[in-house]
């Protein structure tokens, strides 16, 4: 009978969490879509890499995903089988709320370790690999580096131009910018340009009516060279062979990295300060999920005649305040304001105390937060407030 109940309470759910998830990740990949869109354009295998580049991408925005989707998912399954009597039903027969949330608290449980493996593990790995496709898109794409009327950088490079005919190859008023390993600042302008191929795969401009020129590191009023060409060429550069390798910043690095300290002994230019904030965040918003579904039980539970409502709101708006919170003291410990574990451990562990609090009042038959204006409402004033009728029923009964 128990484990029958785990099941069917658990059936409610999990069709309704895997909706909310899949909702969550439509809606948080549209965004990224648009840029996804600029950096495949004109690639040979366009389709093959935006679906790598939105498989890397799933992790980071999974994440993301799970808290508000745990939260809503419970709230509703636990709004639906109160509405339809069936919470009632379950306790006249002796089966206490503890015992019904009892399979939610070990969904989330199940979903915290998952939220490790993700967040520990996944997300560095997928960071790396999206960045790595972003730089090879970069490096061997001509249109990702010249699109119309945006300035698009790679690497110490900036280019600009006001047409791509990439049929004819031509390009309309041309802008390049480059800045060398001393800080030095090199241009060049074209009023129409002509894209070239060389026999060993790198592309060549063509300029006409062409300027170049350079500016010094530290510009004064007689600096920087001009000159006026009717014609120059301008080699891109070579594609770099490779991609650099893992651990340019905390978020490339797994948990186990973070919890050895590995990044100090490599030599990595990565602040500890920010590095173990990192940490305690990600262990800490999967500890997080632990304790949502007690919320999320009190928000959806009703067993009175009238339904109530707002459940899902007041769900959706602590989870946001949570969120910023947790910003918050993840940016103090970044900065070395707080210690690293100061920066979210304390918030969860305010969001545990009041979910803990609140569900064991109304597991035990009271409204989950005490009705403060009882005890300090006047009862002399009450009286002399009461009606006519209430009087006289009181003096006729004495």
């Amino acid at each position: 009978m128990l484990f029958k109940l785990d099941r069917y309470l658990l059936r409610n759910n999990l069709g309704l969490l895997a909706a909310l998830i899949a909702l969550a990740l439509a809606v948080l990949l549209l965004e990224r879509l648009i840029r996804i869109t600029d950096l495949i354009a004109g690639a040979d295998d366009a389709l093959q890499s935006a679906a790598r580049m939105i498989g890397n991408l799933l992790p980071h925005y999974l994440g993301m995903a799970l808290p508000g989707a745990l939260l809503i998912a419970i709230i509703i399954t636990i709004e639906r089988l109160s509405r339809s009597g069936e919470i009632v039903a379950l306790m006249s027969t002796g089966i206490s709320l503890n015992r019904i949330a009892r399979p939610f608290i070990g969904l989330g449980l199940v979903l915290a370790m998952g939220s490790i493996f993700i967040s520990g593990f996944l997300q560095p790995i997928s960071r790396y690999n999206y960045r790595e496709i972003v730089h090879e898109l970069k490096q061997s794409s001509i249109v990702t580096a010249f699109q119309e009327r945006k300035f698009v950088q790679f690497d110490d490079k900036v280019v600009w131009t006001s047409k791509v005919d990439f049929a004819g190859r031509k390009l309309g008023q041309t802008f390049i910018f480059e800045t060398d390993k001393k800080g030095n600042h090199h241009f060049i302008t074209g009023h129409t340009g002509v894209l070239q191929e060389e026999p060993d795969g790198t592309w060549v401009i063509n300029l006409q009516d062409a300027m170049i020129g350079d500016l010094p590191a530290r510009i004064t009023a007689a600096q920087g060279n001009r000159l006026n060409t009717a014609r120059v060429t301008w080699k891109m550069p070579s594609p770099i062979k490779g991609y650099r390798d893992r651990g340019d910043d905390q978020r490339e690095l797994t948990l186990t990295e973070l919890l050895s300290k590995s990044y100090l002994e490599s030599g990595q230019n990565i602040n500890p300060a920010i590095a173990q904030s990192d940490m305690h965040d990600r262990m800490s918003r999967a500890a997080l999920l632990i304790v949502l579904p007690l919320i999320a039980v009190v928000l959806g539970l009703h067993l009175g005649r009238v339904a109530r409502s707002g459940g899902i709101a007041v769900g959706i708006v602590l989870l946001l305040l949570v969120q910023k919170l947790l910003e918050y003291g993840l940016s103090l410990a970044q900065r070395g304001v707080v210690p690293p574990w100061a920066g979210t451990w304390p918030i969860v562990i305010l969001v545990a105390v009041l979910g803990i609090y609140t569900f064991r009042r109304t597991a035990s038959g009271r409204s989950a937060f005490p009705a403060f204006w009882h005890h300090f409402r006047p009862v002399k004033q009450a009286d002399t407030n009461d009606s006519p009728h209430t009087e006289t029923n009181i003096s006729t009964s004495k």
